[in-house]
Protein backbone atom coordinates (compact mmCIF):
# COMPACT_ATOMS: atom_id res chain seq x y z
CA UNK A 1 0.00 0.00 0.00
CA UNK A 2 0.89 3.54 -0.79
CA UNK A 3 2.01 5.63 2.32
CA UNK A 4 1.45 9.67 1.81
CA UNK A 5 2.72 12.03 4.18
CA UNK A 6 1.73 15.44 4.82
CA UNK A 7 2.27 17.98 7.65
CA UNK A 8 3.59 21.40 7.75
CA UNK A 9 7.13 22.53 6.02
CA UNK A 10 9.88 20.83 8.29
CA UNK A 11 8.25 18.49 10.08
CA UNK A 12 10.47 15.78 8.39
CA UNK A 13 8.30 14.67 5.56
CA UNK A 14 11.16 14.01 3.44
CA UNK A 15 13.23 12.36 5.83
CA UNK A 16 11.29 9.92 7.11
CA UNK A 17 9.74 9.54 3.61
CA UNK A 18 13.22 8.18 2.51
CA UNK A 19 13.64 6.47 5.59
CA UNK A 20 10.29 4.55 5.43
CA UNK A 21 10.91 3.96 1.60
CA UNK A 22 13.85 2.33 1.99
CA UNK A 23 13.05 0.27 4.69
CA UNK A 24 9.65 -1.30 2.68
CA UNK A 25 11.86 -1.42 -0.24
CA UNK A 26 9.86 0.34 -2.52
CA UNK A 27 9.93 3.73 -4.33
CA UNK A 28 10.18 7.26 -2.53
CA UNK A 29 8.65 10.40 -4.58
CA UNK A 30 8.59 13.96 -3.51
CA UNK A 31 6.36 15.94 -4.75
CA UNK A 32 8.50 19.00 -4.95
CA UNK A 33 10.75 16.93 -7.44
CA UNK A 34 7.79 16.26 -9.72
CA UNK A 35 6.62 19.68 -9.60
CA UNK A 36 9.52 20.78 -10.95
CA UNK A 37 9.80 18.20 -13.58
CA UNK A 38 6.65 18.87 -14.67
CA UNK A 39 7.77 22.88 -14.79
CA UNK A 40 9.93 21.31 -17.19
CA UNK A 41 7.84 20.06 -19.63
CA UNK A 42 5.73 22.80 -19.65
CA UNK A 43 8.06 25.73 -20.01
CA UNK A 44 11.27 23.86 -20.24
CA UNK A 45 13.16 25.87 -18.06
CA UNK A 46 15.11 23.54 -15.29
CA UNK A 47 14.82 25.42 -12.14
CA UNK A 48 13.82 23.87 -8.60
CA UNK A 49 10.40 24.54 -7.16
CA UNK A 50 11.20 27.29 -4.95
CA UNK A 51 12.33 29.27 -7.49
CA UNK A 52 9.10 28.49 -9.87
CA UNK A 53 7.45 29.47 -6.79
CA UNK A 54 9.21 32.95 -6.88
CA UNK A 55 9.25 33.51 -10.67
CA UNK A 56 5.74 32.38 -11.61
CA UNK A 57 4.23 32.96 -8.47
CA UNK A 58 1.64 30.99 -5.95
CA UNK A 59 -1.03 30.13 -8.16
CA UNK A 60 0.79 28.22 -11.24
CA UNK A 61 2.73 26.51 -8.51
CA UNK A 62 -0.67 25.26 -7.02
CA UNK A 63 -1.22 23.96 -10.59
CA UNK A 64 2.11 22.58 -11.45
CA UNK A 65 0.84 20.32 -7.76
CA UNK A 66 -2.38 19.25 -8.72
CA UNK A 67 -0.98 17.88 -12.19
CA UNK A 68 2.24 16.76 -10.42
CA UNK A 69 -0.23 14.85 -7.82
CA UNK A 70 -2.65 13.58 -10.88
CA UNK A 71 0.19 11.89 -13.08
CA UNK A 72 1.32 10.40 -9.76
CA UNK A 73 -2.42 9.01 -9.25
CA UNK A 74 -1.89 7.68 -12.95
CA UNK A 75 1.34 5.90 -12.12
CA UNK A 76 0.11 4.21 -8.59
CA UNK A 77 -1.26 1.14 -9.70
CA UNK A 78 2.22 0.10 -11.55
CA UNK A 79 4.87 1.08 -8.39
CA UNK A 80 4.24 0.83 -4.79
CA UNK A 81 5.60 3.94 -3.17
CA UNK A 82 6.06 6.79 -0.28
CA UNK A 83 4.79 10.05 -0.62
CA UNK A 84 6.51 13.37 0.74
CA UNK A 85 3.73 16.37 0.04
CA UNK A 86 4.54 20.10 0.54
CA UNK A 87 3.25 21.53 3.29
CA UNK A 88 0.38 23.45 1.32
CA UNK A 89 -0.53 20.55 -0.77
CA UNK A 90 -3.69 19.33 0.67
CA UNK A 91 -5.04 22.78 1.29
CA UNK A 92 -6.66 22.68 -2.42
CA UNK A 93 -9.53 20.35 -1.92
CA UNK A 94 -8.88 18.68 -5.39
CA UNK A 95 -5.67 18.10 -4.18
CA UNK A 96 -6.96 16.21 -0.85
CA UNK A 97 -9.19 14.39 -2.78
CA UNK A 98 -6.17 12.76 -5.30
CA UNK A 99 -4.22 12.02 -2.02
CA UNK A 100 -6.70 10.10 0.12
CA UNK A 101 -7.26 8.16 -3.23
CA UNK A 102 -3.64 7.23 -3.17
CA UNK A 103 -2.80 5.45 0.01
CA UNK A 104 -2.93 5.57 3.23
CA UNK A 105 -2.05 9.21 4.64
CA UNK A 106 0.14 9.80 7.64
CA UNK A 107 -0.22 13.52 9.55
CA UNK A 108 3.16 14.29 10.81
CA UNK A 109 1.83 16.51 13.69
CA UNK A 110 5.30 17.93 14.97
CA UNK A 111 5.20 19.94 18.56
CA UNK A 112 5.02 24.25 17.87
CA UNK A 113 7.86 24.78 19.51
CA UNK A 114 10.06 21.65 17.69
CA UNK A 115 8.31 23.35 14.08
CA UNK A 116 9.70 26.84 14.93
CA UNK A 117 12.87 26.11 15.22
CA UNK A 118 13.10 24.16 12.23
CA UNK A 119 11.85 26.90 10.23
CA UNK A 120 13.12 30.01 11.21
CA UNK A 121 16.45 27.93 11.08
CA UNK A 122 17.17 29.51 7.74
CA UNK A 123 15.62 33.02 7.98
CA UNK A 124 11.72 33.91 7.76
CA UNK A 125 9.78 31.85 5.36
CA UNK A 126 7.73 33.81 2.06
CA UNK A 127 4.26 32.20 3.26
CA UNK A 128 4.37 33.26 6.79
CA UNK A 129 2.13 36.42 7.05
CA UNK A 130 3.83 38.32 10.08
CA UNK A 131 7.29 38.55 9.41
CA UNK A 132 7.53 40.16 12.55
CA UNK A 133 6.02 38.21 14.19
CA UNK A 134 6.61 34.99 13.45
CA UNK A 135 5.36 33.11 16.26
CA UNK A 136 2.04 34.53 15.60
CA UNK A 137 2.46 33.63 11.74
CA UNK A 138 3.65 29.71 12.72
CA UNK A 139 0.29 29.33 15.49
CA UNK A 140 -2.11 31.05 12.93
CA UNK A 141 -0.81 28.77 9.60
CA UNK A 142 -0.99 25.42 12.43
CA UNK A 143 -4.68 26.66 13.66
CA UNK A 144 -5.63 26.92 9.76
CA UNK A 145 -3.79 23.65 8.61
CA UNK A 146 -4.20 20.78 11.57
CA UNK A 147 -7.99 20.24 10.65
CA UNK A 148 -7.14 20.11 7.12
CA UNK A 149 -4.44 17.29 7.76
CA UNK A 150 -6.64 16.02 10.54
CA UNK A 151 -9.40 15.30 8.09
CA UNK A 152 -7.58 13.23 5.62
CA UNK A 153 -5.00 11.73 7.57
CA UNK A 154 -5.36 8.02 8.40
CA UNK A 155 -3.09 8.31 11.21
CA UNK A 156 -1.86 11.06 13.00
CA UNK A 157 1.51 10.61 14.51
CA UNK A 158 2.09 13.40 17.21
CA UNK A 159 5.55 14.16 18.43
CA UNK A 160 7.99 16.31 19.86
CA UNK A 161 11.74 14.50 19.87
CA UNK A 162 11.37 11.89 18.72
CA UNK A 163 13.76 10.49 15.21
CA UNK A 164 13.44 10.03 12.06
CA UNK A 165 14.04 5.94 12.74
CA UNK A 166 11.64 6.24 15.66
CA UNK A 167 9.01 7.66 13.38
CA UNK A 168 9.57 5.23 10.76
CA UNK A 169 8.67 2.43 13.38
CA UNK A 170 5.70 4.20 14.57
CA UNK A 171 3.81 4.40 11.20
CA UNK A 172 5.01 0.85 10.24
Amino acid sequence: MNTILIGMKACGKSTVGRLLAKKLKIKFLELDQEIEKVHLLNKKDNITFREIFKKHGVDYFRQLESIALEQISKEKKTNEFVLSCGGGTPLDEKNRTIIKKLGRVIFLDADEDVLFQRITKHGIPAFFPYPNDQKKSLSELLEKRRPIYNMIADKIISFENESPEELVEKII
